[in-house]
């Protein structure tokens, strides 16, 4: 039998995240061509980075929580499960810029396009130098197959970042 934690859920194609209520679980739903991917607890930058975490309940009833750790100087979000780590992230030397990496594959999640108040409104995932997913706020649209947990996580680095991750910049004397 095929360990939980070895298999690696994937997705591929359009799926968009969309707020289902307020209270209770679920708070967000991760919907794709084949229905519902993901359902996820209420979000907010202190459940992932000081609290409990925020709830994952994948479409075959595999729970996971994005929690956090440090890493370095930083506090970075991870995503667990009860077999252990699925995914990590952490800032690249670049301002929003973000490496996600779980136990087969090795992501980066770069932002390509700007909105108001410099906020970046389009990302893309890449794997070494090739572009396997365009993300924006609301959507992920994959190229190819790409991890769950890349794509959640991809969804977490963008509504929050990674706190102190502005002190990579170079700093002007």
């Amino acid at each position: 039998m095929e360990d939980a934690h070895r298999r690696v859920p994937m997705m591929e194609g359009t799926a968009g995240r969309h707020r289902v209520g307020s209270f209770g679980f679920p708070g967000e739903k991760i919907v794709g061509e084949q229905g519902v991917i993901a359902q996820l607890g209420r979000d907010s930058s202190l459940n992932v980075f000081f609290g409990r975490g925020r709830r994952v309940r994948l479409a075959d009833g595999t729970e996971w929580r994005i929690k956090s750790v440090t890493s370095g100087r930083h506090i970075v979000p991870i995503i667990r499960s009860e077999a252990g780590t699925i995914a990590t992230s952490g800032p690249l030397y670049a301002k929003r810029s973000y490496g996600i990496n779980g136990k087969d594959y090795g992501l980066t999640l770069i932002p390509t396009g700007k909105a108001g108040w410099g906020r970046p409104a389009h990302w893309v995932l890449q794997r070494h130098e090739t572009e396997i997913a365009s993300v924006t706020q609301e959507s992920i649209t994959a190229h190819e197959p790409i991890p769950v947990a890349a794509a959640v996580m991809a969804f977490t680095l963008i509504t929050h970042g990674i706190p102190g991750e502005a002190d990579l910049m170079p700093k002007r004397d």
